[in-house]
């Protein structure tokens, strides 16, 4: 990345339990992968730690979803919800301007092709410009040399 790069280049493994993000060959967000939502309108509370720490302790007006079964997404509206939130968390410094997204984001090696694109789908939704599939156990691989 140059200096004057408008482009900031994440990866992101979204897992059952937590959810990473690497930034500049750094783990920025490390959390679980789940999401606090206003029941009436949809709209997000909370993500990741702050989410779950009202799991179980929601009233009648709020409730929280894991958006991720198995390793594949089963909640495609969660799942936006989280991946925006947990993005948003990563370029929380107060910036002029966003910079376009360019993400790189670790699939399960036994998901359908309905499943990616649900994941390509949510990517996308959630402000990234470039987005790259890659499954797990190649990243696994390239990851050890």
């Amino acid at each position: 990345m140059g200096l004057f790069s408008f482009t900031k280049e994440i990866a992101i493994d979204l897992g059952t339990a937590n959810t990473i993000i690497i930034h500049n060959d750094k783990i920025v967000i490390d959390e679980p992968s789940i999401v606090a939502l206003d029941s009436k309108t949809g709209k997000l509370i909370a993500v990741g730690h702050e989410a779950q720490q009202m799991q179980g302790k929601e009233h009648d007006g709020i409730r929280t979803v894991r958006p991720l079964r198995k390793g594949v997404i089963a909640d495609f509206n969660a799942a936006e919800l989280m991946i925006r939130g947990l993005v948003k968390k990563v370029s929380a410094k107060s910036n002029w301007f966003s910079p376009s997204l360019r993400m790189v984001v670790g699939i399960p090696s036994g998901s359908t092709e309905v499943e990616i694109l649900a994941v390509r789908d949510s990517s996308e939704h959630a402000d990234g410009r470039d987005v790259y599939m890659i499954y797990e156990p190649m990243a696994a691989a390239l990851g050890i040399g």
